[in-house]
């Protein structure tokens, strides 16, 4: 624990209240996790900035949490100071681009707070194409830009054009799609260490932060991009669980996929704990009784015994997509 000199006034300058034993877990799709020592939300991205800025300066490790999905917050929480972010504004610019005078795609401005389904949707209303596979996606716009999120064919990689991003010096910078080394599931802003050398994990730290993102997306004939948009909705009701969870467990192996490995070795319906492996879709770990009635060691522990009985009976080793957040009992 950091030290009672700790100013947690200071931010009530531009507006933001600093909260001690924040528990974390009715934030998280997986409603599991511990407190965060430290705890504020940013309704702007201008409050976003300053309170990154005052965690540096007093030394204090951040973590900014978005809309709590593909991640697993450790039992005992997360040292350092969480920033809920809550920036949320959303704009079209149809003005034509000085760059690509002949690209009459409008660019798309969103901030990194913002639901990545609920800018699907507006653009589905706005007759643009390109985030028909976001409509039902779980999390925030900058989670999805960092995991490089994707759905139905698509994925954040496919339209993005650039992302507003505090670096960790301190410098705000527009960086181009195809400097953030994106792959599946992936790209260069997604720090990750290793947590017992089987999962990937993050702690408060001082990395860069994504403020807002930049879309281009082509307008398109309205009644198609909604036909598509409803019947990948659809689809998801249909073949993916109503009870909290994780998201996808598990990356997809090469020709593969995971959810037909761990439904073929048998494992639907297997529990640790309050957590069952998901009748509807068994790439999907599910919280049946919501915040109280699992652990985060429940969920590691499901995840450790799909990896063995998968890899015995099917022989593949399964990659977790989660990442394991805060502090944990195999973090040397």
């Amino acid at each position: 624990m950091l030290t009672a000199r700790l100013d947690l006034t200071a931010p009530a300058r531009f507006g933001v209240e600093v909260q001690t034993s924040v528990g974390l877990a009715p934030y998280t799709t997986m409603k599991v996790g511990g407190a965060a020592e430290y705890f504020a939300t940013a309704q702007t991205v201008e409050q976003l900035i300053r309170l990154v800025r005052w965690a540096r300066t007093v030394e204090l490790p951040y973590f900014v949490l978005g809309g709590g999905s593909n991640i697993l917050i450790s039992d005992a929480g997360v040292r350092g100071l969480v920033i809920y972010n809550r920036c949320r504004q959303v704009r079209i610019d149809d003005a034509p681009c000085c760059v690509f005078p002949q690209d009459d795609r409008p660019f798309v401005f969103a901030e990194s707070g913002g639901s990545m389904a609920g800018l699907a949707r507006r653009m589905v209303s706005a007759a643009l194409t390109g985030l028909e596979w976001a409509v039902s996606l779980p999390g925030t716009v900058g989670g999805a830009v960092v995991n490089n999120a994707g759905a139905y064919g698509g994925a954040v990689q496919d339209n993005l054009y650039d992302a507003m991003i505090l670096g960790a010096d301190d410098d705000i910078e527009e960086v181009p799609a195809a400097q953030l080394a994106y792959g599946y599931r992936t790209s260069s802003l997604k720090a990750t260490t290793a947590a017992g050398g089987r999962f990937s994990a993050v702690h408060a730290g001082f990395g860069p932060v994504v403020l807002s993102a930049n879309f281009r997306l082509a307008p398109g004939d309205p009644e198609t991009i909604k036909a598509q948009a409803e019947h990948n909705l659809q689809h998801r009701r249909r073949t993916q669980p109503v009870e909290p969870s994780l998201g996808s467990t598990f990356v997809n192996p090469p020709g593969d996929y995971a959810g037909r490995l761990i439904e073929a070795a048998g494992l639907k319906g297997a529990t640790v704990g309050g957590v069952q492996v998901s009748r509807t879709h068994a790439n999907f770990l599910i919280n049946p009784g919501g915040v109280g009635s699992a652990t985060a060691a429940d969920v590691m522990g499901l995840i450790e015994h799909v990896q063995q009985v998968v890899a015995a009976r099917c022989g593949v080793q399964l990659t977790p997509e989660v990442q394991c957040v805060g502090a944990w009992e195999s973090d040397e």
